[in-house]
């Protein structure tokens, strides 16, 4: 008779020899990537960017052999990534105290459950790996730069030369407050690919759209004999380059500063799938000597009645306000003037239910050689009602507001730099806690996992 023991161990190689064989074994080589020090509730809110490295050898082509697979409990798991930044390096490479190599930039959600660390493994060295399809939410439509982005979130249109006296593509809602004939004091209908309008999906009779035909305004330079420069005044820009693949669109834009050829400056704008957010990056280096009454970033511009409230982190506690109560102080209808290192700023318009949020994430200024940067009231403004018709935030890095006469001028020296990268939110401002997304994406930031990269044991943390 054929014990029971028997008959289960029997079973259970029959289960092992019917099992699917490891997926994975295919690829030869195996980069670990451990993301510690996480944070269980925001992991997945931003995105992970990481530099890779391996010998030209042990692979033929990256887009088709790459694999990202997260180790579990059931195995190992494929995770939905993004190659970008690839280089195939044989300069100063002799054979023997250096070889060939291919590195660049992969960027993944963090999808591993719980707070512990997460291992992940870049998969590598398989010549018969096939590209994987593109499954993705992200569509784009248009013509350089004034391209249209969108996701399961929202529409973002870029902004294009429209004819003169056509209407914006997105339909102003009726309930805005009138514009009362306002003006802008800047001509601003140009092909220029600054971020335009944005239209949420779920808000869909409420478009973020202001009447001068671009929201994201700057980085700006005003020099009096040459007047205010922005960004926008690109028509269009020197360079503009598009990547787009399954996790994100990346839309990169550079050249001299219209009107301001001292003055070298790049915007770039990443849209990832499945998010409600634009991360903008933007870079101002001075490559020769300018006097400038101002120098400011992170502009962002609407029509006036817009947004009802603000919200930001007062004295540490996120507050929010009625417009209302913060009446303009001088003739720029300034209404607000916090701290240039101010971790997020949102401005809301409760009855509608709809937001923007700016939610700091890198900011870095220096002067040449690394030195001090010429900084003159560095802060952030916010301003509400002016006859333009519009209200707006912004962050002045160099800066004579109006009560000064404009007509000094202070010196940027050749080799400041002065970077930043912020995520613009777009949210439903619902309920008792109609900044609930931005806090998220602000504790995201802060709570960014640390990552160690390869097979060798680090030190502990702490």
């Amino acid at each position: 008779m054929i014990s029971i023991a028997f008959i289960l161990l029997l079973a259970g190689f029959i289960r092992l020899a019917s099992a699917d064989p490891n997926p994975w074994q295919a690829w030869k080589h195996r980069l670990p990537i451990v993301l510690n020090e996480r944070d269980a509730a925001r992991a997945g809110r931003l995105p992970v960017d990481l530099t890779f490295s391996m010998f030209a050898a042990d692979i033929g082509d990256p887009q088709k052999e790459i694999r990202l697979v997260l180790k579990t409990d059931k195995g190992e798991i494929p995770v939905p990534f993004q190659l970008s930044r690839l280089s195939n390096w044989s300069r100063d490479t002799d054979g023997a105290k250096s070889l060939p190599t291919v590195s660049g930039r992969i960027t993944f959600f963090d999808t591993a459950p719980g707070s512990g660390p997460a291992e992940y493994f870049l998969l590598y060295g398989n010549p018969d790996a096939q590209g994987q399809p593109l499954v993705t939410d992200l569509r784009v439509s248009g013509d350089s730069p004034a391209w249209t982005v969108e996701n399961a979130k929202f529409r973002a249109r870029l902004q294009g030369r429209l004819p003169d006296g056509a209407p914006l593509p997105e339909a102003a809602p009726t309930t805005r407050t009138a514009l009362k004939a306002a003006r802008p004091a800047h001509a601003s209908n140009f092909n220029s690919g600054q971020l335009a309008a944005v239209t949420l999906k779920s808000r869909p009779a409420w478009p973020i759209a202001p009447y001068t035909g671009v929201m994201h305004w700057e980085p700006g330079i005003f020099v009096p004999t040459r007047g205010w420069i922005h960004v926008f005044d690109w028509n269009p820009p020197p360079v503009c380059e598009i990547e787009q693949g399954p996790l994100f669109v990346e839309i990169r834009r550079s050249g001299l500063f219209p009107k301001v050829p001292e003055v070298n400056v790049s915007v770039t704008y990443r849209i990832f799938s499945n998010r409600s957010y634009v991360e903008s990056s933007t870079c101002i280096e001075v490559v020769e000597p300018v006097g400038v009454v101002s120098l400011r970033n992170l502009n962002m511009v609407f029509d006036n009645g817009t947004f009802t409230h603000m919200a930001w982190p007062r004295d540490g506690v996120p507050v929010v306000k009625s417009l209302e109560d913060y009446p303009p102080v001088n003739t720029h209808n300034d209404v607000l003037r916090v701290s240039d290192d101010i971790p997020f700023f949102a401005l809301l318009n409760l009855a509608e239910r709809i937001g923007v949020a700016t939610v700091k994430d890198l900011y870095a200024n220096h002067g040449p050689d690394g030195t001090a940067p010429v900084l003159f009231d560095n802060s952030f403004y916010m301003s509400n009602g002016g006859n333009e018709g519009l209200q707006y935030f912004f962050r002045p890095l160099v800066y004579f507001n109006v009560g000064w006469d404009r007509k000094q001028l202070i010196t940027l020296p050749k080799g400041s730099v002065y970077a930043e990268r912020n995520y613009f939110l777009f949210f439903e401002a619902n309920g008792n806690k109609p900044i609930e997304d931005v806090l998220d994406i602000a504790a995201a930031v802060k709570a960014k996992p640390g990552i160690a990269i390869g097979p060798f044991k680090m030190p502990p943390a702490r």
